[in-house]
């Protein structure tokens, strides 16, 4: 008798496994990592050019309704793609029938309703910033993702959107615009490049846009630097610089590798992937420019989430 149950025990154990990783798939895990960084780096500035301090309590709770947003958002592309990837990507979870449409529908609606119940527990204005997350969400996948412009303004929004969240929720500060304006933009033109990822092509002097767009954001942000210069100290400040330059370096050299060589789609999710995951030492540049040990921590984190990234994505896609 115990042959069987041991039998029993092993293939529940395997289907269990299976299903975890569907659902890792659809939540895409690599992509998760480079969100809680959009939130906390529009904080950090925030706390660092105001008088707050910072309010962990009400910090974690914006990390997670944004992440839940973030979900219930890739649920819903995954969901209205299905007919698409059935042809260009089959193994995804829904078209290969790991997960069924009705257990998606269902995870769609607890992230949305989470994430929403969440946001309205820390402030009103984060509750409206993440009714403006949701509308910007939706607006993608339903209307504009096609649009090559438009999806590519919208996803940037809803990036840029997470890091307003973290500023409002610590007290509004202008000094946040720099950090916004470059994800917003970086994120925009990486998007851009992800509509003709299941296609052949050859990348012209264009590949080189999202470099620009954090190398821009950056020089805007020189001024909002010198003005808090007395907040910063000089071990923040090479820090932050150091997280700067592996992403422009990142980013660039990505570019660099595929600059006017025909590549295969495959080759293209990987460059779009790569670009994703250098929005980690970005996001870690802002973070430790407010002198504390828990901005040196998450700096730490999120740069260890890096290679994690690319070990991940051997397993789960990030585009």
């Amino acid at each position: 008798m115990e042959a069987p149950t041991g039998l029993f025990a092993r293939r529940k154990t395997a289907t269990g496994s299976a299903r975890l990783q569907a659902w890792l798939e659809l939540f895409r895990l690599p992509n998760l990592l480079t969100v809680p960084g959009d939130v906390l780096a529009g904080a950090s500035v925030a706390v660092l050019a105001g008088t707050q301090t910072v309010n962990f309590w009400n910090l974690s709770r914006v990390v997670l309704a944004v992440l839940a947003i973030y979900a219930m958002g890739l649920v819903q592309n995954d969901w209205i793609d299905l007919a698409e990837d059935r042809y260009h990507r089959p193994k995804r979870p829904l078209p290969s029938k790991r997960i069924s449409s009705s257990s998606a529908a269902l995870a769609f609606l607890l992230c949305l309703v989470l994430g929403v119940l969440i946001a309205l527990s820390v402030s009103r204005q984060v509750f409206v910033g993440t009714l403006l997350l949701v509308a910007l969400a939706w607006s993608y996948n339903v209307f504009l993702k096609k649009r090559l412009w438009g999806g590519a303004i919208s996803m940037g929004l809803c990036r840029g959107m997470s890091v307003l969240l973290g500023a409002i929720s610590m007290g509004w500060q202008s000094a946040v615009l720099p950090v916004f304006v470059g994800t917003v933009t970086y994120v925009g033109c990486v998007t851009w490049f992800a509509e003709g990822e299941n296609r052949k092509q050859i990348p012209d002097a264009r590949i080189y846009y999202p470099l620009y767009c954090f190398v821009i954001a950056w020089l805007l942000s020189l001024p909002m630097l010198l003005y808090y210069r007395a907040d910063i100290t000089p071990g923040s400040f090479m820090l932050s610089l150091c997280c700067f330059l592996a992403a422009f370096l990142s980013v660039g050299y990505a570019g660099f590798s595929v600059h006017n060589r025909a590549i295969r789609p495959e080759q293209m999710r990987a460059l779009i992937a790569s670009w994703l995951r250098s929005l980690l030492p970005w996001q870690a540049g802002w973070i430790v420019l407010f002198d504390s040990t828990w901005a040196v921590a998450v700096m730490v984190v999120l740069l260890l989430f890096w290679p994690l990234g690319i070990l991940l994505n051997k397993y789960f896609s990030q585009s």
